[in-house]
C-alpha cells in the first residue's frame, strides 16, 4: 500500500470516529488497531497529516484531539466523487444561500475573452457579464464540499502578458428553477461563497436584491 492510500485510509478511519465537526480524541495506538498498523506507523501518519495540512492536532488533559481541515475533508469527497464516476452514478447536489454583493471581480474574468470562447463552445452559453455571488447556508456546506469533488465542466486557464487566469470548473444548475452554471476555480478555495453565471441577468431575471434566499439545483 503506498503513502497516499494510508493517509487516505487515516483520514477516513478519523472521520468515522469523529463528531459532527470533525474532531476526534485518538491516540495513536487507537488508531493504530483500527489501521491494522503499528503505533510507531500510525504516529507517523499522524505527524505526516498535520504537516499537509490535513488534519490539525492538540494535545489536552483529555488527550491528542485530531480535527480534520477542509484540506482533509476534500480528500475524502474527491474518492467519492471518484466512485460515483466509476459506477455511474449521478448525484443531485441542492444547496441554499443568500445573494450577497460581489466586488467586481466576476465581470473581471467572466469578460476575458479566453474564458468567453470556452463558455460558447463547452457550455452553450455567451455569459452575462457577471456573477451572481451566493453564500451557501451552513447547513449546505457538506453539500458544496461534495460538489468540490467533481470534475464538472473543464475550462482551461491561460496567460496574459500581465497575469495568469486558472482553470475553472463548470456544473450545470438550475438557480431558483432557472437553468444556469455554478463555476469555481480548479484549484480548491476555502470558501462558502460561491458564483453563478448565465446567459441572463439573474438579479433582474428572478427579481433578486442582496440577502435573498436562492437555492442551487446541481447535477454532478
Amino acid at each position: 500500500m503506498d503513502t497516499s492510500d494510508q493517509y487516505y485510509r487515516a483520514i477516513k478511519k478519523i472521520k468515522e470516529a469523529s463528531d459532527s465537526s470533525n474532531k476526534a480524541y485518538l491516540t495513536s495506538s487507537k488508531l493504530a488497531n483500527m489501521l491494522g498498523l503499528s503505533q510507531q506507523s500510525a504516529s507517523r501518519i499522524i505527524i505526516d497529516l498535520e504537516k499537509l495540512g490535513y488534519i490539525t492536532r492538540t494535545v489536552s488533559k483529555r488527550g491528542q484531539l485530531l480535527t480534520i481541515t477542509e484540506k482533509g475533508l476534500d480528500l475524502l469527497y474527491t474518492e467519492f466523487a471518484e466512485l460515483s464516476r466509476i459506477l455511474s452514478i449521478k448525484s443531485n447536489i441542492v444547496m441554499t444561500g443568500i445573494v450577497v454583493p460581489g466586488m467586481g471581480e466576476g465581470k473581471y474574468y467572466i469578460s476575458r475573452k479566453q474564458y468567453i470562447i470556452q463558455f460558447q463552445e463547452k457550455l452553450g452559453i455567451i455569459p452575462y457579464l457577471g456573477t451572481l455571488n451566493i453564500k451557501v447556508d451552513p447547513s449546505s456546506i457538506p453539500e458544496l464540499r461534495k460538489l468540490r469533488g467533481f470534475t464538472g465542466i473543464h475550462i482551461e486557464g491561460f496567460r496574459t502578458e500581465d497575469r495568469t487566469f486558472g482553470s475553472v470548473k463548470a456544473f450545470r444548475c438550475k438557480t431558483n428553477g432557472v437553468p444556469s452554471f455554478l463555476i469555481m476555480p480548479e484549484r480548491t478555495v476555502y470558501t462558502d461563497v460561491v458564483e453563478i453565471i448565465s446567459d441572463k441577468y439573474l438579479r433582474n431575471e428572478l427579481n433578486l436584491k442582496d440577502g435573498d434566499e436562492v437555492t442551487i439545483e446541481v447535477t454532478a
